[in-house]
């Protein structure tokens, strides 16, 4: 050998022992790339129009997106079992259930209904009000219930085209199993079983069956285009659910004698394998229909993270189902936590999605920075072999920087660069160099330490006092970042910069203010729950009276309408502003109300 050979591999020995990863070995982009944005709040894409839609779809193409998903209700266990959305028209014996996206005048998810020209304090001349509620135009501006199925599923069809034209795969789900409230007064008895707090269908029943081909056809018939069919586990059904209820039907019996062993092993008791042998008997019905009516289709099944919901039944259900069917679960904790290690022996025979959190529905109200959560759970997600990672989310504003560190992390799981330096590079092209320089530590730290994470605004439920509570560290920190953004502001010269920092202070002086209302809403609230303590009237003592009358009158809710409002500038925004004036603006004047009698 000459020594010029001998010296080109000693140099290549030499550079591979400096390089530790070459850039063919580099681990490339997840295969899918995707966002779920889910429909149900007003703050989300239950409200949007086409316009909305096509913003969105473009931020998604810039960021290198490439699957976008939508689920929908067709009913529920506990509070929403009436909550049926109309992007999949679940028609069976000449009975079209009642649907609809919620609008500022429907009352569901705790909103009070108002007209949006009785908002408080001037905001209602932020929205175009031309039919006196706030809403997408498919569902303000239909005549009927089945214009609103029709707007709806035309809206979507538009929606899908654009995602197509942008490169991005596309997928339409529900909740298998889970029948609009109708439909249990014209089946037969014996199609369902009695939980608590629910109605599940048997799904060894004809009408069952029935009622699933009808929602599948439905929705390959509306979206002809369509990449996937996703199959949801109900997030309660089976909470409440006797299991000898279920077992005490003999078509299920039969069902649950031939495959309750999939589902055996440490941990699993009796109920959750009756949910996987229900799930089970579901998605194989729904694999065979996909088959017969659209080859072409891929099925994914999917749901919540939670020990006892679709974990608890997934090694199961993946022994019985053909490895073409795609598995996905929403990171469990509302995304504070990544997908469970088990789900590395699936992913590595079988696609695997995981879905992690730009923010949790217990806090719409507020914050949620997450990039360091997104970073770990998405880098966890490559060492796990997922073939995809899709993000959840509603708001779009509040959640552009966990956004921007999904997508890049997607695209490139083998990025070093830490949660600062993510920070860094967004304040840079938000707000200036010089926010940049001196916010990013502060920024940084409160994602994170999760400085604000204690706080609750659970959109799902009606507004109380307690909502938005922040604790005197909590507190000081709030008013700490709110004086470096005004420092900072004050000089910043450039229009655009100035507009996003400003967006910034508003964004942490409402939640200070939140919490300040709060704090003097209490008394007034506390008083009413205490004259029926007992089941019985107790009249209170005028002082304290006096006391929360005070209190009420000292509430800075003027203001928090106010800060609220200057940050607007989004379809999501608005649909928080109409959910204040639905929530805490009701229960304000109703603390009004009640004082007023006493």
């Amino acid at each position: 050998m000459n020594s010029s050979r001998i010296l080109s591999l000693v140099c290549g020995i030499v550079l591979a022992a400096s390089t530790p990863l070459h850039a063919q070995d580099r681990p490339g982009p997840f295969a899918i790339r995707g966002v779920l944005p889910w429909h149900n709040f007003l703050c989300g894409p239950s409200t949007w129009n086409l316009d909305d839609y096509r913003e969105y779809l473009d931020r998604c193409a810039a960021a290198k997106i490439n699957f976008i998903g939508f689920h929908n209700y067709t009913g529920g266990g506990q509070r929403y079992a009436t909550y049926v959305e109309p992007m999949i028209r679940m028609a069976y014996k000449n009975v079209l259930p009642e649907a609809f996206f919620d609008n500022s005048l429907t009352a569901r998810w705790g909103y009070a209904p108002r007209r949006v020209g009785e908002f408080a304090f001037g905001t209602s001349q932020l929205f175009a009000d031309t039919t006196g509620a706030f809403g997408a135009e498919c569902a303000v501006r239909a005549t009927s219930n089945d214009d609103r199925y029709q707007r709806a599923q035309a809206l979507m069809r538009q929606v899908m085209a654009m995602a197509r034209a942008r490169g991005m795969q596309t997928a339409m789900g529900f909740e298998f199993g889970v029948h609009p409230p109708e439909y249990f007064s014209i089946t037969e008895e014996g199609s369902f079983w009695e939980g608590t707090g629910s109605m599940i269908p048997n799904p060894a029943h004809y009408q069952s069956a029935e009622i699933l081909y009808a929602t599948i056809d439905d929705l390959i018939a509306s979206y002809p285009d369509l990449d996937h069919v996703w199959l949801w586990l109900n997030e309660h059904s089976f909470f409440g659910l006797d299991p000898d209820r279920a077992l005490r039907d003999p078509g299920f019996r039969a069902l649950f004698d031939r495959d309750a062993a999939l589902f055996a092993g440490p941990g699993i008791d009796t109920r959750q394998q009756v949910t996987g042998v229900w799930a089970l008997a579901y998605i194989r019905r729904a694999y065979e229909r996909l088959r017969a009516v659209a080859p072409g289709k891929h099925l994914v099944i999917g749901g919540w993270g939670g020990s006892n919901q679709l974990p608890a039944i997934l090694r199961g259900l993946d022994r019985a189902l053909p490895t073409d069917v795609i598995f996905s679960c929403l990171n469990p904790g509302m995304g504070d936590y990544p997908q469970p290690e088990f789900i590395a022996s699936i992913a590595a025979h079988r696609k695997f999605w995981s879905i992690p959190w730009l923010e949790g529905d217990h806090q719409l109200w507020h914050a949620q920075p997450r990039v360091s959560v997104m970073r770990d759970q998405v880098k966890q997600a490559r060492d796990q072999q997922h073939d995809g990672v899709i993000a959840i989310h509603w708001r779009t504003e509040e959640t552009r920087t966990t956004f921007e560190a999904f997508a890049r992390f997607a695209r490139d799981p083998a990025d070093t660069a830490s949660v600062a330096t993510v920070y860094r590079e967004v304040l840079r092209t938000q707000c200036g160099p010089r926010a940049a320089a001196e916010l990013t530590d502060t920024f940084a730290a409160a994602d994170r330490e999760g400085w604000f994470r204690a706080a609750s605004s659970p959109e799902y439920y009606a507004y109380t006092p307690f909502w938005g509570r922040l604790d005197s560290v909590a507190r000081g920190r709030l008013e700490m970042i709110i004086r470096r953004l005004q420092g900072v502001a004050d000089r910043t010269t450039d229009p655009r910069h100035l507009r996003d920092l400003q967006w910034y202070i508003a964004d942490h002086r409402f939640m200070l203010l939140l919490d300040a209302v709060g704090r003097k809403l209490e008394p007034a609230y506390q008083l009413r729950i205490r004259m029926h303590a007992a089941g019985e009237y107790r009249p209170p003592a005028v002082e304290h009276v006096r006391h929360a009358r005070a209190e009420l009158d000292a509430a800075p809710i003027r203001e928090l309408f106010s800060v609220y409002a200057s940050r607007v500038r989004s379809r999501g925004e608005l649909g928080v502003l109409s959910s204040l004036n639905q929530k805490l603006y009701s229960e304000y004047t109703d603390l009004l109300r009640f004082i007023a009698t006493l």
